[in-house]
């Protein structure tokens, strides 16, 4: 996780309104990428709109995930139909599933607190679902590199944290992920400014899905994100990647920017929710910039609701660079903190004093 295509001088122009980061990142058997992203900057300013208040708390359920068994970090290399499921994963040092290799792996109903590396780390594996899972304090929560039928689906997330060796900080990176079936749906995650360290909480990396499939990120519903001056909620296209849809999300101050595309071809962004109160790092909720040097074209953005203060106190909707060709980019419709209808405890598979507990 480039500067962008159309700069064609761009290593001597400035813009002030600009915060440039570079992010390394690598898992443990030596694998790494290299990104640097810059912030979009924003359009002319307009008058903020009036403060909106916070939704009122609802209680949520008891489940067993903090009593459940404990494990040691699990290995599954060259392997297939392997179900890995009602087990506690705790303070791991390194990752706490590792898949490489395998293909027709189920991992569900596992609780994974805290770990120094990711969570679940996939290389090179084929069909591999994550679903009804907890994730509490993990450097990444999913990460998947050159792999492909990966589903993220109906988990929640807490409090990643990048910078525990410099790694990725995000709920789910897809890395070089291609073909059908590839899914990030219906998960929730919450992180706490001041107890996590996120970069992009969706990051979809050099990965393409088909025509008829395409990756599909839905459904989803996150709070929390900063104090990265790169990083957010979304991240399509970057580096490139086709066949994109971004549907019906819903994100809550989500860091510098709410959804964006970086790069890539065939990427879709439609009716999303935006919300971003003002903070030192907040830029823009939505923005469309080929930024890597490689192909950006057919970008489809519509339908978004968004309502977002950047650092400077200003409104600010969005932005269209102008340098993906065959664009057709709507800016969003106002919408108020109510609207967005995000309960006060959005972490819901673990009571509000559990969660307490856990984030100690």
């Amino acid at each position: 996780m480039g500067l962008k295509s159309m700069l064609a001088n761009s290593s001597r122009m400035v813009f002030a309104l600009v915060i440039s980061a570079t992010l390394v990142t690598g898992c443990s058997k030596g694998l790494e990428y290299k990104r640097s992203r810059i912030a979009a900057p924003p359009p002319a300013p307009t008058e903020p709109p009036p403060p909106t208040s916070e939704p009122e708390p609802t209680p949520t359920p008891s489940t067993a995930f903090l009593s459940l068994p404990k494990s040691e970090a699990k290995y599954v290399n060259e392997d297939s139909n392997v179900v890995i499921e009602n087990l506690q994963f705790t303070n791991v040092t390194g990752i706490a599933i590792y898949i490489k290799y395998s293909k027709n792996v189920t991992i569900k109903n596992c609780f994974f607190n805290k770990a120094t590396e990711e969570a679940i780390n996939i290389e090179r594996s084929t069909n591999i679902r994550i679903e009804n899972c907890l994730f509490n304090g993990t450097e990444t929560g999913v990460y998947a590199m050159e792999s492909q039928l990966i589903k993220v689906i109906n988990n929640q997330f807490i409090n990643v944290r990048r910078r525990i060796g410099q790694g990725r900080g995000q709920f789910v990176q897809l890395n070089g992920v291609t073909g059908p079936g590839n899914v990030v749906e219906n998960n929730q995650g919450e992180n706490f400014f001041g107890e996590s360290d996120p970069e992009d909480l969706i990051s979809i990396f050099k990965s393409s899905g088909t025509v008829d499939s395409p990756i599909s990120i839905r459904n989803n519903t996150f709070r929390g994100g900063g104090p990265s001056s790169s990083g957010g909620g979304i991240m399509t296209g970057d580096y490139g990647g086709n066949y994109i849809i971004v549907e019906n999300n819903t994100l809550v101050d989500p860091g510098q920017y709410g959804i964006a595309t970086a790069g890539g071809t065939n990427i879709t962004i439609i009716n999303n929710k935006i919300y971003g109160k003002q903070q030192s790092f907040t830029n823009n909720p939505l923005y469309v910039w080929g930024q890597t040097g490689v192909t950006c074209s057919n970008i489809n953005v519509k339908g978004n609701r968004a309502n977002w203060i950047d650092k400077n106190g200003y409104n600010n909707l969005g932005w269209n660079a102008g340098n993906c060709t065959s664009t057709a980019f709507e800016l969003p419709t106002p919408i108020t903190l109510e609207e967005m209808n995000v309960p006060a405890h959005l972490i819901t598979k673990i009571t509000p004093a559990e969660l307490l507990e856990i984030r100690k």
